[in-house]
This record gives C-alpha cells, sequence and structure tokens, in this order.
C-alpha cells in the first residue's frame, strides 16, 4: 500500500479522529492555528511529564535525532533491537502502511516488549486507548512483539490549578485487552485519514467537538469561514493547485 504524498502520524490520525476538518487543517492550513495560553501551558507540562517518566526508568537509550530525521530514527530504533541485551527505549521509531509513530518508553517484558505512553492526565481516557492503538498496530505491523500495552498517568490527587512537576507520582494502567477493541479497525482509519488528506476540505459545522475532548487549535478558523462563506471558496482555490502537483 502507498504511503502517498503524505506521511500520516500517530498524532495526525488522532487528530482525525478528533475531526477530520482538524487533520486538513494541520496538513494543509498550519498557519491557521491558533494555540491559547492554557493549551500551551499543559503542552510545556505534559513535556516535562513526559521528561520526568523517562527519568524514572533505569539504563534507558533514547533515540535522539534531529525532530525530521525519521529516517534516522528508523535505523537507530532497528538497531537498538538488534543489540543485546534488550534495554528500554525512549522515542522508539516505527512505521507501517505510511503511518509512523514514536513511543514514548518500550520496555523488555516476556519475551517481547511492553509499550508505555506517558499522559499527563489523572485517568485513562478513551482517546488515550485510540492514541495508544495507533502505536501498538505500527509496531506490531512491523513485526515487533507487543506483549503489553499501558499507559502511565499521573497519579491522583493532582491540582492542575497550580501543576508542580515536583509532585509528580504515576500510575500504570494495563490497558492491553481494552485496546483489542481500537486495534481492529486503525488499519481502516489510517486509510480513511489519508483520503481526507488528499482530498478537498472537508466541510463540517462547528460544535461541542470544538471544544472537546480538548480544544481545537483551528476553532477560530472555522467559525471565521463560517461567518464568511466566501473565505472557503478562497481556501479550496488555493488549495486546488498544491493538491494538483502532488497528485501530477
Amino acid at each position: 500500500m502507498s504511503a502517498g504524498p503524505h506521511r500520516l502520524s500517530k498524532s495526525k490520525i488522532a487528530a482525525f479522529e478528533h475531526c477530520p476538518r482538524r487533520l486538513w487543517l494541520q496538513v494543509h492550513r498550519r498557519d491557521e492555528a491558533r494555540f491559547d495560553a492554557d493549551t500551551l501551558a499543559r503542552f510545556r507540562f505534559g513535556h516535562h511529564v513526559g521528561a520526568e517518566a523517562a527519568f524514572l526508568v533505569p539504563d534507558g537509550i533514547m533515540v535522539d535525532v534531529a525532530p525530521d530525521d525519521m529516517a534516522t530514527a528508523l535505523a537507530r530504533t532497528a538497531e537498538l533491537l538488534r543489540a543485546g541485551p534488550a534495554r528500554p527505549i525512549f522515542e522508539a521509531t516505527f512505521q507501517h502502511q505510511g503511518v509512523l509513530c514514536r513511543v514514548d518508553i518500550l520496555e523488555p517484558f516476556a519475551r517481547g516488549w511492553r509499550a508505555i505512553e506517558v499522559k499527563a492526565s489523572t485517568r485513562v481516557k478513551a482517546y488515550e486507548l485510540a492514541d495508544l492503538a495507533t502505536q501498538v498496530w505500527v509496531m506490531r505491523g512491523t513485526g515487533l512483539h507487543v506483549r503489553q500495552a499501558v499507559i502511565r498517568h499521573l497519579a491522583p490527587p493532582f491540582s492542575w490549578a497550580r501543576p508542580d512537576i515536583a509532585a509528580v507520582r504515576f500510575v500504570d494502567a494495563d490497558v492491553t485487552q481494552p485496546l483489542e477493541r481500537y486495534l481492529s479497525t486503525r488499519g481502516a482509519v489510517a486509510h480513511q485519514a489519508r483520503r481526507t488528506v488528499e482530498g478537498a476540505e472537508v466541510q463540517r459545522a462547528t460544535g461541542p467537538h470544538c471544544e472537546r475532548p480538548f480544544t481545537c487549535e483551528f476553532r477560530q478558523y472555522c467559525s471565521r469561514v463560517e461567518a464568511t462563506p466566501l473565505l472557503a471558496w478562497k481556501s479550496e482555490e488555493a488549495s486546488a493547485p498544491e493538491r494538483s502537483s502532488q497528485t501530477s
């Protein structure tokens, strides 16, 4: 199956499942994204949480490459998987059917591997299961034996009013079994996401999904287009040459 001109990633698949229009805009109209201060603060804290989780895993190896150098990340991951003895790997990188993923923590486990997704939340959420399922689907698609899937989240109680990284403690949720119902759909979801990216701008009215399960970075754009329909026509006119050049 061809990967097409646009490589998908775990985050792109998550955007598609949140809202297909959001995925299309991430690819074709990135400059329209607007993040509020609260969202940016949560991004920063989430990065600190991920770093803290990695720090607490002894003897781990980071796949440390330039942000856009995924070819090197894939090669380095393959090298580490072949090496012995097996050690925990941070940001292990895999690609299957044109979908790329980087795994927060990959640990040796039961003659295979345990995939750990670190989340800055105090409970497991449905979209987090789908997120991890995409990673497990990609890894298993490459032939990796993923024996267990875990979401490592913040142990409650935790105050989001005054987040303090020094107060962070973690708890593991084994989601191997709940993940099964998501795994069976990953191939179809990836196919639909790719078709969305390669097509015209998705038209979807604004609504509660713009704020849940989190605020979309394109909600201002979509509201503006709804108020001024001519903007949608201009957007489609501008993207048509770009898509034509990608498919020619």
